[in-house]
């Protein structure tokens, strides 16, 4: 690992972002530059000229100039777009340098100061609002958590250089070339920005979402945007400007007082600046993710006024102590330092997350509207009541701790209510935009059943269970049992709980999901602490009608525990596994991990926000996935979010079991995985995992009993390599072999019984033969493993057909040797070959062939028929939504085509 790569990991870069965050990081170094340069300028002036009065004349000027700006930047990027007018703030901004430079050069005066400060902050809105405007529509939601104080700290170091500067300044005319300077870094920005653009598509996108429950009214929407998020942030950012700006003042002018010669004053200053930068920089770059990670979004948020209200009140012991002149110093200067770190390294890069579950436009216009309005706002209050108290000599000491411990105290009750708007923008970036009332159409669903009950005849409950197997009878045995009700509820618990029937369990768990009475519920909890997995997972699918129960919660939390315990186990196989088959199953068995989590989930936090999530994650758009992870980030218990995150994350391997290990603790010695496969078998694995894993496996003497379950699996994947293992046994360990079948008389009475039903092509090789298709070949062999037990081996000789046209198309045909030509009439259309497949459509929709098959030459092949395919499709839906996308895929090609043609 090189040492970029180290640095990158350090501060949380992925590979495929290291190039971005670099653009980012330094377009934000120049910016900076250019930003504080102006800053010392003006505050050098401003230091000269009574500051006492003329900062609070420069901060509410400055004010007024910031929202005409704020106004100006937001009109023309809803007209021109955020990418034109970047670059044009850019250009503004260079013009504006160009007259601050003619300022500084011919104004000295007290007028001439206040426009500096203003246009000084003019300039540092309008580079604020292009960088985070630019940044808020190329990072999503996560990334903004793990890169915003990255690429924000960008400016720490220049305005740790600018400060430094401040120090060396010993003549007024040094300040023009520190313009010059700023010029310079301002035209560096301008080319990197074009950088970014030729990289990344700098465009607002509105993405079409749900009506937003319980927004902002709608004559108050041009001033605080449509979310109730926009107008808490807003109002807690006017209030922390406020309180700002009030510290600043009383620093620069504690400072003054003590200092009177102005050199000292701004070595002074410089020096506090430097410090308070360089500690921002570090807290930025090493220590802000990581805490943020830790505590959370919400803590962080409230860190900022939490810490300054702490320290606003201490000054009031300070007043009542009478401290003296180089106390107050000091604490000003702790204050302000603690301030702009809290600030710059906690405050900020969170604030800028807060927006990001917003659609792109919103997010623009909100960070706007906070930057370029309601800051400002609290800058020209926080003017217009120092210059009030400063005409208020017996107000002048105590009366500014005073507003500024309320506005903290107002900023903390803010952001407290800032939180929860968050986390309701997240479940809306989520929400579905047209939904359907689950509780209404299982009402109407329940009527239309209860109605149906008059014309059934009755039945008992066994016979009625037996019949779910039955193709025929199963609707209506399903429609009987819910009729039943509670009656029902004993022996579909007790069937439920003995039957080894994956299929039939899943039936009857789902019979008692529609019967939501405490019986059912109670039943669907026991059968989801059963050590069958597959009988869990049907228990939790069916738990999802119910409400939660708090009873059960501790139940629900043991569960997610030996969910995670095993997903350490399969994530430590997968890192040491060399065979690629068994990689991909143990892949498969943590995404069926995964949604047992989500299950497992829904009974212990808000459901709908954790359904939203799960069906975030799954979702093709990187910004909706960020908002789901967001929302779990935010909602679920720190160790499980980071255990879930870890595999729902693309990531190495090493550092998700690192994770685990953080999260679970050491390990203890564990088995290998192969070992666990067979050990533990379909009651936790898939029958495709357990069929990999066996010839894999090497049993000893002591080991080989485990066998013998797979020797009477009802997979015939499993059956095939369990007898190839057992035939490997007799061959290397014959002393082995022997003891099992003296202990297992019954293994010849098997080995001879599946000896004589072997099938020209075994189980294994016609899941081989499903995944060279083009229907199949992006299905998981673990699903595809569902369909050959339904695969029909057929064969035709020459000349013979298939299927004639007009004939009722009810099968699809896999050829695995020979040709099938297809023809209409004498013309023949195409040819198929080993591996080709044809009829497809027949799966979905019985329809007339619109053409005959005819085989040339020999043909073997592979026919599904529709009924059965039908039943796979029902329990397990990756195969029909993996037909209807290679479907819509060739839908697709056909249209191209026409329309070249």
């Amino acid at each position: 690992m090189t040492l970029l790569e180290r640095w990158q990991r350090l501060l949380g870069i992925r590979v495929e972002e290291g190039r971005t965050v670099g653009l980012f990081f330094l377009h934000n170094f120049l910016l900076g530059i250019g930003t504080i340069l102006v800053y010392v300028a003006a505050n050098v002036i401003l230091l000269e000229n009574d500051p006492e009065r003329s900062l609070p004349l420069a901060y509410g000027l400055a004010a007024l100039a910031m929202i005409v700006a704020g106004k100006v930047y937001a009109h023309f990027e809803h007209h021109l777009g955020l990418e034109r007018v970047a670059v044009r703030v850019l250009l503004a901004v260079v013009a504006l340098m160009a007259i601050l430079g003619v300022l500084v050069a011919v104004g000295q005066s007290v007028a001439a100061a206040v426009a500096i400060m203003a246009g000084y902050r003019v300039i540092y809105l309008l580079t604020n609002l292009e960088f985070w405007g630019v940044s808020a529509v190329v990072f999503d939601v996560r990334q903004s958590r793990r890169l915003f104080s990255v690429i924000s700290s960008g400016d720490m170091p220049a305005k740790a250089l600018g400060a430094v500067l401040a120090i060396l300044i010993h003549h007024h005319t040094d300040l023009l070339w520190l313009l010059l300077v700023a010029f310079g870094a301002y035209i560096g920005a301008l080319l990197v920005l074009q950088a970014t653009r030729r990289q990344h598509v700098v465009e607002a996108r509105p993405a079409p979402r749900a009506a937003r429950q319980g927004g902002v009214a709608p004559q108050l929407q041009q001033w605080f945007g449509a979310s109730r998020l926009v107008l808490t942030m807003c109002l807690s950012m006017l209030l922390i400007a406020a309180v700002t700006t009030g510290i600043e003042y009383s620093f620069f002018v504690n400072v003054k007082h003590k200092f009177h010669d102005q050199g000292t004053v701004m070595r002074y200053v410089g020096t506090v600046l430097v410090a308070t930068y360089l500690v921002a920089l570090i807290f930025k770059l090493l220590l802000s993710r990581v805490t943020l990670d830790q505590v959370g979004v919400r803590w962080m948020l409230v860190a900022l006024p939490a810490v300054m209200l702490a320290g606003l009140l201490l000054a009031g012991g300070l007043w009542l102590g009478q401290a003296g002149e180089s106390t107050l110093l000091l604490y000003f200067c702790g204050l302000y330092l603690t301030l702009e770190v809290l600030r710059r390294a906690v405050f900020d890069p969170v604030f800028l997350v807060l927006f990001q579950p917003l659609s792109p436009p919103e997010r623009l216009q909100a960070h706007t509207l906070a930057k370029g309005l309601y800051e400002p706002l609290g800058m020209g209050l926080s003017g217009v009541l120092l210059v009030a108290v400063h005409q208020l000599p017996a107000w002048r000491e105590w009366a500014p701790f005073l507003w500024m411990s309320l506005f903290m105290g107002g900023a903390l009750l803010l952001l407290h209510r800032t939180y929860g708007h968050y986390l309701s923008e997240l479940q809306h970036a989520l929400s579905r935009r047209f939904t359907h009332d689950k509780e209404t159409a299982l009402a109407t669903e329940s009527t239309n059943e209860a109605s149906a009950g008059t014309e059934l005849t009755a039945a008992s409950v066994d016979q009625l269970i037996e019949a779910l197997q039955d193709r025929t009878a199963r609707s209506a045995a399903t429609l009987q049992l819910r009729q039943q009700g509670a009656a029902a509820i004993p022996t579909l618990a007790q069937a439920m709980q003995t039957s080894s029937d994956e299929v039939l369990v899943r039936r009857l768990a789902q019979v008692c999901g529609h019967i939501r009475v405490p019986a059912s519920r109670a039943a669907l909890v026991a059968l989801a602490q059963q050590p069958q997995l597959f009988k869990r997972e049907a228990a939790l699918r069916a738990l999802r009608y119910f409400e939660q129960e708090v009873a059960d919660a501790s139940v629900f939390r043991a569960l997610v525990q030996d969910d995670m315990h095993l997903a350490r186990h399969l994530l430590r196989g997968l890192s040491v596994t060399t065979d690629p088959v068994l990689s991909q199953s143990l892949e498969y068995e943590l995404g069926r991990l995964e949604q047992r989590l989500f299950g497992l989930l829904l009974q212990l936090y808000a459901p709908q926000s954790i359904a939203a999530a799960q069906r975030g994650v799954q979702h093709a758009a990187r910004e909706r996935q960020a908002n789901a992870l967001e929302i779990l980030d935010n909602l679920i218990a720190r160790p499980i979010y980071q255990a879930l995150q870890a595999l729902l994350e693309v990531a190495p391997v090493a550092e998700k079991l690192r994770t685990f290990d953080r999260v679970l603790g050491s390990a203890p010695m564990e088995n290998s995985v192969v070992d666990s496969i067979v050990e533990q078998g379909e009651a936790v694995f898939t029958d495709w995992t357990v069929s990999i894993a066996l010839p894999l496996w090497r049993p000893s003497a002591t080991t080989a009993a485990h066998l013998l379950p797979h020797l009477q699996s009802g997979s015939l994947l499993v059956r095939e390599s369990a007898f190839q293992v057992l035939e490997q046994l007799l061959a290397e360990q014959p002393a082995a072999y022997g003891q099992l079948l003296t202990n297992h008389p019954t293994l010849s009475v098997l080995r001879m019984n599946h000896s004589s039903g072997t099938a020209s092509m075994s189980a294994v090789e016609r899941v081989a033969l499903l995944q060279q298709t083009a229907l199949f070949a992006a299905t998981p062999a673990n699903v595809l493993s569902s369909i050959a037990p339904i695969m029909k081996e057929v064969s035709f000789q020459d000349g013979q057909p298939l299927f004639d046209k007009g004939d009722l198309g009810t099968s699809l045909f896999i050829v695995q040797a020979g040709e099938v030509g297809i023809f209409a009439g004498t013309q023949q259309l195409a040819t198929f070959h080993p591996g080709d497949f044809f009829g497809e459509l027949a799966l979905l929709d019985a329809e007339p062939r619109s053409a005959s098959a005819v085989a040339r030459g020999a043909v073997v092949a592979f026919r599904i028929d529709q009924e059965d395919f039908y039943d796979v499709m029902e329990e397990r839906g990756e195969v029909l939504r993996n037909i209807v996308r290679v479907l819509c895929q060739r839908l697709r090609r056909q249209n191209e085509k026409s329309v070249v043609e």
